[in-house]
């Protein structure tokens, strides 16, 4: 039995093979593990909950009062008594989070709000807010305009 196995080893063809099945191997385990400890993925915001959540997190003493979530949950809008207003938005899988300070970013289009914050690294958003992207559009208006 050990000439068997020295022989076929001995094959380049043989271990080749076994290099393979070895590799692919270890490629589903690791698959498998990244997937036992939940990472990567497709996160989602669950609702105004968490959002304010995300916010708190962003800034300590950030506590928001209207919230609104993006229809896909991808992404969320908050606005603190203080006239704050945080975008939230889906970063690999995490989220990030900016503060807003003018409204020149901002874009309506029907039930699409974009926005353009000044952080070039953090990019553009679309958020799908329904009715409430004209309600958000008009309340960041009062932003003030970039200086």
């Amino acid at each position: 039995m050990n000439t068997l196995i020295e022989t076929a080893l001995g094959n380049p063809v043989v271990a080749k093979v076994l290099q393979l099945l070895g590799s692919l191997l270890a490629i589903l385990m690791l698959a498998w593990l990244a997937r036992r400890m939940q990472l990567g993925g497709d996160p989602r915001i669950d609702g105004a909950d968490e959002a304010r959540a995300l916010a708190e997190d962003a800034i300590c003493g950030f506590e928001a009062q209207d919230i609104v979530v993006d229809r896909a949950r991808i992404g969320a809008l908050a606005r603190d008594g203080l006239g704050r207003v945080l975008l939230i938005r889906q970063h690999g899988s995490h989220f990030a989070t900016r503060q807003l300070t003018s409204h020149a970013g901002v874009r309506l289009d029907g039930r699409f709000l974009t926005i353009a914050t000044d952080d070039r690294r953090f990019g553009t958003v679309t958020l799908d807010l329904g009715d409430q992207a004209q309600v958000w559009a008009a309340s960041l208006r009062r932003l003030g305009a970039a200086a």
